[in-house]
């Protein structure tokens, strides 16, 4: 099974700006997700979607990398993944027969390790569910809005899910901001919906990059 790795970078942040560009360890913080995704060898092909004239000029330096010019109208903040997900599909006419699944990468999460997108590749490949994403375990003074059942697997909430331990005593879970999304292409709303796999992660690879004091935590355990 081959998989499209779809790396989402607009230019435009509003909490921190520029950040996809900032410089990490002396390299501008799309460049690690880039140099990460290009050690996966189940990527038939890594696509960069961006509005960026500086990121789309990155092409002169990753060869094998394609950088897909992103429409305006699905670069602004309120834009869903699920267009931007659809965009880059249509555009490189992706043959869905052959590919079978996205693997989405966001610049945000500089501290994902190899290790950790070979596994949930892995888990993919073997449960083929509709979608699958990595969470992290939330504290104990933290208590979720919403929770999904583990009884029923098409009852998503978009943010936490709980499981029940050998104690009965509840474990709760939350999306971690997007270390890796896997969706399947058979599903063709491209959202995390039907039957999903979840891969837990710990600090610091859980570290998303959306706020100034995120990017300072980044740089301590980069």
């Amino acid at each position: 099974m081959k998989l499209l790795c779809l790396i989402p970078a607009r230019k435009n942040s509003k909490r921190l700006k520029n950040k996809n560009l900032k410089l990490l360890k002396n390299l501008p913080l799309i460049n690690h997700t880039i140099n990460l995704a290009s050690k996966i060898k189940d990527f038939e092909k890594i696509v960069v979607s961006t509005d960026s004239k500086k990121i789309l000029d990155m092409k002169k330096k990753f060869k094998n990398i394609i950088f897909l010019k992103r429409p305006a109208k699905f670069s602004s903040s309120n834009s869903p993944m699920k267009n931007v997900i659809k965009h880059a599909v249509n555009s490189l006419n992706i043959n869905k027969a052959k590919c079978g699944g996205i693997v989405i990468l966001q610049p945000t999460s500089p501290l994902r390790k190899l290790k950790t997108i070979i596994k949930a590749i892995k888990i993919f490949k073997k449960r083929k569910p509709d979608y699958l994403t990595t969470v992290k375990k939330l504290k104990h003074n933290e208590y979720p809005h919403m929770i999904i059942s583990t009884k029923k697997k098409n009852n998503f909430s978009k943010k936490f899910y709980f499981k029940v331990n050998k104690k009965n005593k509840l474990n709760f879970y939350s999306l971690d901001g997007g270390v890796i999304f896997i969706l399947n292409i058979k599903n063709k709303t491209y959202e995390l919906k039907g039957k999903g796999e979840f891969l837990r992660i710990n600090f610091p690879e859980t570290i998303d990059i959306d706020y100034k004091e995120d990017f300072d935590l980044a740089k301590k355990f980069i």
